[in-house]
């Protein structure tokens, strides 16, 4: 089956978001990353609304990022997400991001986030009904908990 990526962010890069180098600066990429995840979620079942009456959120816990081409102040983008696997407490997020004109790809990204209590700052279980609703739109299969393997 193919991978199917979902788009999550779409947006002009500002001047002010350049550094010296005349490129726009990483930390603008990791706050993308970071933007497209509360979409996934947001559009799963898990928006700030719900976050903050189940006192529920997701934690990164290990980010490896390629960057493929420079963008530019004025440049336009779009982030493109899927899930490569779900668990019990775990997920691990793929995205690109494209420059829209000439659908250049400038970076890809990986990321591992782990469920938590915002409460307790513990692990903690997804909503079931997350994990339904992830692995139908990505077609994955969501992986067993460890006390649930033989």
């Amino acid at each position: 089956m193919a991978e199917r990526y979902v788009e999550t962010l779409r947006l002009m890069t500002q001047a002010w978001q350049c550094d010296h180098l005349g490129h726009v600066n990483v930390s603008f990429y990791v706050g993308w990353l970071g933007d497209a995840a509360f979409a996934i979620g947001a559009m799963h079942g898990m928006p700030r609304e719900r976050v903050e009456a189940e006192n529920i959120g997701t934690a990164a816990v290990r980010m490896e990022i390629d960057y493929q081409a420079e963008l530019r102040g004025g440049d336009m983008v779009r982030m493109e997400t899927t899930v490569e696997s779900i668990g019990e407490r775990k997920i691990v997020f793929r995205h690109r991001l494209i420059r829209v004109g000439d659908e250049k790809l400038a970076m890809s990204a990986r990321l591992t986030g782990v469920c938590i209590d915002l409460g307790q700052r513990r692990s903690r279980a997804f909503p079931p009904d997350f994990v339904e609703r992830i692995a139908a739109t990505f077609g994955i299969t969501p992986v067993a908990p460890k006390s649930a393997v033989a």
